[in-house]
């Protein structure tokens, strides 16, 4: 009985938390994403990697008189612990993801989360097998096992719903998030010093020039950083970066990878050139020409037809 009960609690989660990743692009990529703020490895085959071992330890739990899918479950488990570990002992406010998009950030509930059910994993593995499986069948067992089964598919189909509403509240809203600068935005007066000790000020913004603004830990800022170090901008680029100074190592490998797109500029959480700006969130890149915001947006599909800036 309690071998059944510990295989049909993990199988769930890990249902649960293989479905999550993979019912949205979104909820992938924000799980990659958080792989990404954490260890410096390739996050998406790391990603994939995560993917297969849950649904290796789901098949193999369903599986009765074999231990191996308490095996992968808790390799899987412990190395959640060590992300969250990581991401505590780093500093890093990085979100949970283990269920696709959303979630809160990494902390200690985690680790109490899945210490618990590497507890049951091992507590069902050391629980003697029966000799038959007929045995633990009786009545009562099936009505516990179908009322487990019904409860899963329910909060599943639950979760499912309540994403599917998000989607469909966000695509009914402009496209355009509110926390962005507005195109035509004039751009006020500011002064900031780049790495090199050169003032950056809105006197430097004549002609077209694109400004990245991005934030140490953040994965969105990864990946937007990605896409234009693989295809590098035509025009004069700055980056101004929110530099941590608990992680001086973070901040440095962070202006070192944008250095290659430009001038670089390293600000306060609460610098006068993001009032100078409007910038709210990070990441966020801006088009401007002349001092004025032509183009807004945290991603390069934001920018799908709008002509790019050239030098």
């Amino acid at each position: 009985m309690l071998d059944l009960f510990a295989r049909v609690l993990l199988a769930v989660v890990f249902l649960a938390a293989f479905a999550g990743k993979v019912r949205s692009r979104q909820g992938f990529a924000e799980f990659r994403d958080s792989i990404a703020a954490l260890v410096p490895l390739p996050a998406r085959p790391l990603a994939v990697v995560v993917l297969a071992g849950e649904a290796l330890a789901v098949v193999l739990l369903a599986v009765p008189g074999t231990r191996l899918g308490y095996g992968v479950a808790v390799t899987l488990l412990v190395a959640f612990c060590g992300a969250v570990v990581l991401a505590v002992t780093g500093r890093k406010a990085v979100r949970c993801k283990c269920f696709g998009a959303g979630g809160d950030v990494l902390g200690s509930k985690h680790l109490v989360r899945n210490g618990l059910l590497i507890a049951v994993a091992v507590l069902g593995a050391f629980v003697p097998a029966p000799v038959s499986w007929e045995e633990p069948l009786t009545l009562l067992t099936i009505a516990v096992v179908l009322l487990a089964v019904v409860v899963a598919l329910h909060v599943l189909f639950t979760y499912g719903l309540v994403a599917r509403v998000r989607e469909l509240q966000e695509s009914s809203q402009p496209k355009r998030e509110s926390t962005l600068p507005r195109p035509g935005l004039v751009i006020k007066p500011f002064s900031v010093v780049d790495t090199g000790g050169i003032p950056f000020t809105e006197a430097d913004l004549d002609g077209p020039v694109q400004v990245g603004f991005f934030s140490v830990g953040c994965g969105p800022c990864r990946t937007l950083t990605d896409a234009l170090l693989d295809d590098p901008p035509a025009a004069r680029f700055v980056s101004v970066v929110d530099g941590d100074p608990s992680d001086p190592e973070a901040t440095a490998r962070l202006v070192e990878k944008v250095g290659a797109l430009g001038r670089v500029a390293v600000v306060g959480t609460d610098d006068p050139v993001l009032s100078a700006f409007e910038v709210m969130a990070y990441p966020t890149l801006l088009y401007t020409h002349e001092g004025v915001v032509t183009a807004s947006g945290t991603k390069l599909a934001d920018f799908a037809g709008v002509p790019a800036p050239v030098a």
